[in-house]
């Protein structure tokens, strides 16, 4: 029978694992309730730390480094959020530094985590190479967010991107879409999963692939409106828009307007991440929404398990389910 390990305890217990940590690490902030459930858990699962929590906690830093390239993204925030609220609950500092995808600098960041000055690290789209997210994940406490190198030694949480892409296109067909077009962008591992979604789902609906449109950029504001410009030189006009953020249908929907257009009558548009600007926007955006702070909890405490007991940590990937949230800027 495999040994049981801290995320079974907190299960067992209906806890979470900052709190099993902190009743192994005998802080005063733990009600009694909730300490006699960890404490039963405990003695009925046999669990047994590799080490005391004493012993442990002197051994540590207790702190933690979250690479970003930027800090942008919606997302990446409310997931970084997730992530630092369960640390700080576990008792752990989060180091947050946005590397502007500049490898050199990320480099040295790691170094942190190499030379013991954090015990471990959470990245967020890194600029390193997958063999090297596997090679360092081989031999230190690393876990992955969103953007997710394949790496089987580095646990990653994220959507199944290509999936959400799908499902969005299909919502666009399904209500009216025959010449349809993508913004993205390529550079991004999910941008092209969901460039992959977006023309699966085009196939499957027997649309040709001469009626599909891709205009590539970064995910911000003004490349949809620039792209989005782009898309209305075009005759015939596409009449349904799948943009790879939120912000970009945003300023894809602007620029719409602007050329006297209507939304979704005349041209519908979508987005992705349900942020807080597909419900500023006017009229509101059809989008995919990410439980982003259920990812970045789910995330530590996977690093929580790779830093405390080294043996028993996840591998591979989970996805967590996204959802379809249908609105204004698209018909039906």
């Amino acid at each position: 029978m495999a040994r049981a390990t801290v995320q079974d305890v907190a299960r067992t217990a209906g806890v979470s694992v900052g709190t099993v940590s902190r009743v192994l690490n005998g802080s005063p902030a733990v009600s009694a309730a909730s300490k006699e459930k960890v404490t039963g858990a405990i003695r009925e699962l046999n669990y047994r730390p590799l080490a005391s929590a004493r012993d442990l906690r002197r051994d540590r830093t207790m702190r933690i480094l979250a690479l970003a390239r930027n800090l942008n993204s919606p997302v990446i925030s409310e997931a970084f959020r997730g992530f630092g609220d369960a640390a700080a609950q576990a008792g752990y500092v989060s180091l947050i530094a946005p590397t502007s995808g500049d490898l050199e600098r990320e480099q040295q960041l790691v170094d942190m985590l190499r030379n013991g000055s954090v015990d471990g690290a959470i990245l967020f789209s890194p600029a390193m190479a997958d063999a090297e997210v596997e090679a360092l994940a081989q031999q230190l406490s690393v876990v992955q967010v969103c953007e997710i190198v394949d790496s089987e030694a580095a646990f990653g949480v994220s959507i199944d991107d290509r999936q959400a892409a799908f499902d969005i296109t299909r919502h666009l067909i399904e209500t009216g879409g025959r010449r349809l077009a993508m913004i993205g962008n390529r550079l991004a591992r999910s941008g092209r999963l969901r460039e992959e979604g977006f023309r699966a789902a085009a196939a499957q609906a027997g649309v040709s692939p001469r009626h599909l449109l891709f205009a590539e950029g970064e995910f911000d504001f003004h490349a949809g409106r620039r792209l989005a410009k782009e898309l209305l030189q075009l005759d015939p006009l596409p009449d349904a828009v799948f943009c790879g953020s939120d912000t970009v249908a945003a300023g894809c929907v602007r620029e719409i307007a602007d050329a006297g257009l209507r939304v979704p009558e005349d041209i519908a548009v979508a987005g992705f991440d349900d942020s807080i600007q597909a419900e500023m926007c006017v009229p509101e955006l059809t989008t995919i929404r990410q439980p982003a702070y259920e990812m970045g909890r789910v995330a530590f405490e996977a690093l929580f398990a790779r830093m405390t007991e080294p043996g028993e940590h996840r591998r591979g990937r989970t996805f967590l389910p996204h959802e379809l949230v249908v609105r204004g800027s698209t018909k039906g």
